[in-house]
């Protein structure tokens, strides 16, 4: 597999002078144990990482079960372990864990912004906005479109649509490439016929190589609405090529547009 990585360690070189005090340096066998632990904790968690964005769930649970073992400190570990035991349906764990991870590190971003997530997902919205308020807070955040999307997300949820307008809005400021904004504006705004505006936000989407069958059925729907039909027969075509056996695509075809 790509994403795999060989678990090869250097031996740490052990070199500590002889000394009358019984002082613990850094170039003790124990800190070097402890050093070494944690190293190899940590590439247990990037190949845990690397699973989880393939998707496979199990393998991720494994690597960050051992990654704890090794060092069971490493709050980010239990942070990806709380989302992938949410993945596969175990959201008691999952939130014990979340919970463990800002225990061990309250002010990380990432970690508030995953246990905001984590509760809008259960649908607990007044509980999760207000980490996603935390993480967007700290100067330490280097990725703030994604508790802008998440939150923009957890608003329409909510019902708050002017609200999550906003918050997709700023995530495009920050980063105007995020295509999963642009698609989530396109889909409010068409559902509050504003088409043009619902337009200029599914193109970016549209002009990727690759896009999900629903923002494709999204763009075609658009092209309908602001009678292009040069346009929605061009999208129907690239339809029918990529997702052939779609329930999508065989409702298109049978005149059944699902608005």
């Amino acid at each position: 597999m790509k994403t795999q990585r060989l678990f090869c360690l250097a031996l740490l070189l052990l070199s500590g002078a002889c000394s009358q005090m019984p002082v613990v340096s850094r170039d003790t066998p124990v800190v070097a144990e402890q050093a070494d632990l944690q190293r190899r904790s940590q590439i247990r968690m990037e190949l845990a990482t690397a699973y989880y964005g393939e998707a496979q769930f199990g393998l991720a649970l494994q690597e960050l079960d051992k990654a704890l073992a090794m060092n069971a400190q490493n709050a980010e570990a239990y942070g990806l372990r709380g989302l992938v035991l949410a993945q596969l349906g175990e959201d008691k764990e999952a939130e014990r864990s979340l919970h463990l991870a800002l225990r061990l590190d309250p002010d990380n971003p990432a970690l508030q912004n995953n246990m905001g997530w984590f509760l809008c997902h259960g649908g607990r919205f007044a509980q999760g906005m207000p980490y996603f308020e935390q993480a967007l807070a700290s100067r330490r955040y280097a990725s703030p479109a994604k508790a802008l999307i998440n939150a923009g997300l957890c608003s329409l949820q909510a019902g708050q649509v002017m609200k999550a307008e906003r918050y997709l809005l700023r995530a495009l400021e920050t980063e105007p490439d995020a295509m999963l904004a642009h698609a989530s504006l396109a889909k409010l705004f068409y559902s509050r016929a504003d088409y043009r505006l619902a337009r200029l936000h599914i193109l970016p989407v549209v002009n990727r190589e690759v896009i999900p069958v629903d923002q494709l059925m999204m763009a075609i729907r658009i092209e309908r609405k602001l009678g292009d039909r040069a346009a929605e027969q061009s999208l129907a075509a690239r339809l029918k090529r990529q997702f052939p056996e779609a329930p999508e695509t065989m409702h298109y075809l049978r005149g059944d547009m699902d608005e």
